[in-house]
């Protein structure tokens, strides 16, 4: 009868994290759903949300750190005697490596002369796909596939010259990375996948969808609405060019509307790959490709599928104005006080659309 309120885990490189706040008091009523806690990991902060209803008993206080799947805290019935709450506390063990519910996999496959690695999580057809914006990789999903893998199956891809795939191009064109998708479709043997695309992760998604709609059972942007809407390019170029902490720091910031998210760990990550040989060059080929290809989609309808768009009010990278009026059928959601990088500052919200929409066009 009582529920263990435990460290999650976001992306397959966390390891801990640690407690920044509660968001309900001990004592208090909570329900299945309910943000209760706030944790940050080296990559994200996110809110923990009640898997029950009960009564909050917190265990760990602000400032703490716990290993994933360490004990944060315990939900019971408002009748439970503190004895057994102690008791149970003070029997919890983390369960080892392995032993988690959710069924996690790091791979690398071949799609045609490219090796991409992948990070699949849960169970559950038709799969979603996960694809991050320029500079980006798969751990940036980290929270919102979590999420997402309590319902069906979530797959993470590092693109070309980003995270952990090859660093060669054979091109760098949109439709050379759209192949890539549906070639990646066909190695997995999946048939039709839910489509999540960040801003040029979107463009990607979007094209995928425009040629091959019979594949893709939803389209969910994150900070793009497609090729219509090219990202600022200073941005883009002051990312590349950056080569010293302070100059990358600043411009990683652009992308939060809250500055301080922008952590100490995600600058040095960002640093040791821009440092891989081949990697800048390669991000200078797609760069170039998407601005030669950019607004080439104004005209062209959307493509035949669901379609949602999801954006922050703060964004400044990809912003669209309060006059921006979405393709005929095309939902959009703003999120307030979000910048360009909805899935790391409101992943329980971004989560919880991708999820209601992906069941929808199931």
């Amino acid at each position: 009868m009582i529920t263990p309120l435990l460290m999650p885990k976001w992306g397959i490189d966390m390891t801990e994290g640690r407690v920044a706040q509660w968001l309900a008091a001990a004592g208090a009523e909570v329900g299945p759903g309910l943000e209760i806690v706030e944790v940050e990991s080296e990559k994200t902060v996110g809110a923990v949300e009640a898997p029950a209803a009960g009564v909050l008993h917190p265990v760990a206080g602000p400032g703490d750190v716990l290993p994933v799947g360490g004990l944060l805290g315990v939900i019971a019935p408002a009748a439970m005697a503190a004895d057994e709450l102690e008791t149970f506390v003070r029997g919890f063990r983390v369960a080892p490596a392995g032993e988690s519910e959710t069924v996690e996999r790091d791979q690398t496959v071949e799609v045609p002369g490219h090796a991409l690695r992948l990070v699949s999580l849960g169970a559950g057809d038709p799969p979603v796909l996960l694809l991050h914006g320029f500079g980006g990789d798969l751990r940036g999903w980290g929270p919102v596939q979590a999420a997402l893998a309590r319902a069906q199956r979530v797959i993470s891809v590092d693109l070309p010259a980003h995270g952990g795939s090859t660093t060669a191009l054979a091109s760098a064109e949109p439709r050379f990375f759209e192949d890539l998708i549906l070639g990646l479709l066909d190695v997995l043997a999946v048939p039709r996948v839910h489509l999540v695309g960040h801003s040029w992760g979107g463009v990607i998604a979007w094209g995928v969808a425009a040629r091959e709609p019979a594949r893709v059972a939803s389209l969910t942007l994150l900070g793009t609405a497609g090729p219509v809407t090219p990202p600022d390019p200073d941005y883009v170029r002051q990312f590349i060019e950056a080569g010293r902490r302070t100059e990358l720091k600043a411009v990683l910031q652009r992308l939060f509307a809250d500055p301080a998210l922008v952590t100490r760990d995600m600058v040095e990550q960002a640093l040791r790959h821009k440092r891989i040989e081949t990697v800048e060059a390669a991000w200078r080929r797609i760069a170039a490709a998407a601005v030669a290809a950019s607004g080439t989609g104004a005209a062209a309808a959307a493509p035949a599928v669901p379609i949602q768009i999801i954006t922050g009010t703060e964004d400044r990278i990809c912003p669209l104005g309060a006059d921006f009026v979405p393709p005929a059928g095309v939902s959009l959601h703003r999120l307030p006080g979000v910048g360009h990088l909805p899935q790391l500052e409101a992943p329980a919200e971004v989560a919880s659309r991708v999820a209601t929409f992906a069941a929808a066009h199931s």
